[in-house]
């Protein structure tokens, strides 16, 4: 037992590491290919867009685990850019859908190009047991988060 809590403590210190320079990352602005540098939560709101095509604010929300506020705050910004439009549900006039301009179909393609690059040249001699037991983990720890979230809400 002692090797397993010596390992796992040394994941936990790891993981630590890992979320401090994600949170680093994450406050540098990356071009995906538009010239213009965008913030990973910017990246990401178009991405969701681009996977989910008339998604509305409040389904963009759920789907980033952000308040609506929020998500309008990014949405507004990015549509003053020329990323993405806003367009009225034909069979709803209160739900507003948002679908992507070509600019944010072109940081679509380069921020999936950026997260192939990571696999080919990080990831690529991870075995699928090894993405399978690690998803595990990630889940349990997704679980726990959002336990400790709910609690203090």
């Amino acid at each position: 037992m002692v090797k397993k809590e010596r390992i796992s403590a040394e994941v936990a210190e790891r993981f630590d590491r890992v979320v401090y320079k994600f949170n680093v990352f994450q406050k540098s602005p990356i071009d995906f290919g538009t010239g213009e540098p965008l913030y990973i939560h910017e990246t990401h709101t178009l991405t969701a867009i681009g996977k989910n095509p008339g998604i509305n604010v409040t389904d963009l929300a759920k789907e980033l685990c952000v308040t609506k506020g929020a998500v309008s705050q990014v949405i507004g910004k990015l549509e003053k850019r020329g990323y993405l439009r806003k367009r009225k549900d034909f069979n709803d006039g209160k739900r507003v859908l948002l679908e992507l301009e070509e600019k944010g179909n072109m940081v679509v393609e380069g921020h999936d190009r950026f997260h192939e690059e990571i696999y080919s040249k990080y990831l690529d001699d991870v075995s699928y047991g090894q993405f399978t037991v690690f998803n595990k983990i990630l889940k349990r720890v997704e679980a726990f988060l959002d336990k400790k979230i709910n609690e203090d809400t």
